[in-house]
């Protein structure tokens, strides 16, 4: 029930009506970090491809308005790397148009990454935690 309370939030935030106080993406900042928080499932994903691990930030890509910073560590290291996001476009905040939306790194190189997200108001997310599980 809460999952379903959850999504039909998350489904009401992201079809909230444009205003003039509302931010690029067509809603207040505090409600574009209600989307990123019940969605930090999906902040990063990981694929194999070509003999290649990679780790796509594509999510974060299509909130990019509302975040100023993206940090992350790989493999329990310190969060001290920047992912860096395209410039938002208030005409199409939510396109990702960025050539390679993700890291590319040798293949079983990355058993985890951690993120903080530092957000337009100046706060930052809870440091999260994903693991890479091959499929």
């Amino acid at each position: 029930m809460q999952l379903l309370k959850s999504a039909a939030l998350c489904l009401s935030l992201a079809l909230a009506p444009l205003s003039t106080t509302a931010s690029a993406q067509g809603m207040p900042p505090e409600q574009i970090k209600q989307i990123l928080d019940m969605t930090k499932a999906n902040w990063v994903s990981f694929r194999d491809w070509q003999g290649q691990e990679l780790i796509y930030f594509t999510h974060l890509e299509s909130w990019k308005c509302g975040i100023d910073y993206v940090f992350y560590g790989l493999n329990d290291g310190p969060i001290d790397q920047e992912w860096q996001l395209e410039a938002c476009d208030p005409d199409n905040p939510n396109v990702v148009l960025k050539e390679k939306p993700y890291l590319e790194l040798p293949a079983g190189s990355a058993q985890s990454i951690s993120v903080q997200l530092i957000y337009k108001d100046g706060t930052k997310s809870a440091t999260e935690r994903f693991e890479y599980k091959p499929q």
